[in-house]
């Protein structure tokens, strides 16, 4: 998908736990990102964008704690933050009524590859099937899916076992 542009900061060596260099570890997260984007609903956001962004910052559990207390009040490290840059309202409209665009940036992702590593290791999950699951989690997050209700997280929570189904992924919520 020539259409979709991942953008890649690195703030963290732990984030070469499982590749072997900054390369490798780009070329995995592009290749999970076009993976991901090849599934329905997020191949829709492609169709009317000549260009799709998605910025990424992987850091580890001290950098995300900072930014976690900072933007969220939440004092406390997390595995990931999503900050849209559109409302659902707005990325429906983006989706369903065919508004072009030649530029969606659809948000930052920020990624503590070090708190991933300690989740799959604790939930006895791969790294790699772990860190897609977050990806994914994040990505929807940028397209307006939220899980503050139980209404919405069984939608989003569907959503992801489905995605990750078709990618030979096991549904990441049974055993948690």
């Amino acid at each position: 998908m020539k259409n979709l542009e991942i953008d890649i900061l690195i703030r963290s060596k732990k984030c070469f736990l499982y590749f072997k260099d900054e390369k490798s570890f780009q070329k995995k997260i592009e290749e999970i990102c076009q993976n991901l984007f090849k599934q329905s609903p997020l191949k829709e956001i492609l169709k009317n964008s000549k260009f799709t962004t998605i910025a990424f910052t992987f850091t580890n559990n001290q950098q995300i704690k900072k930014i976690n207390q900072h933007t969220r009040n939440k004092d406390k490290s997390t595995n990931v933050l999503s900050f849209p840059h559109f409302s659902r309202d707005e990325i429906e409209k983006i989706i369903y009524k065919n508004i072009k665009n030649n530029y969606t940036f659809l948000g930052d992702i920020i990624i503590s590859c070090e708190k991933i590593d300690q989740e799959a290791k604790k939930q006895n999950k791969i790294f790699k099937n772990h860190l897609t699951h977050l990806i994914l989690h994040s990505i929807l997050h940028l397209l307006g899916f939220d899980h503050e209700s139980e209404a919405e997280a069984i939608e989003m929570e569907n959503l992801e076992i489905k995605i990750l189904e078709n990618l030979n992924i096991k549904n990441p919520y049974i055993n948690i």
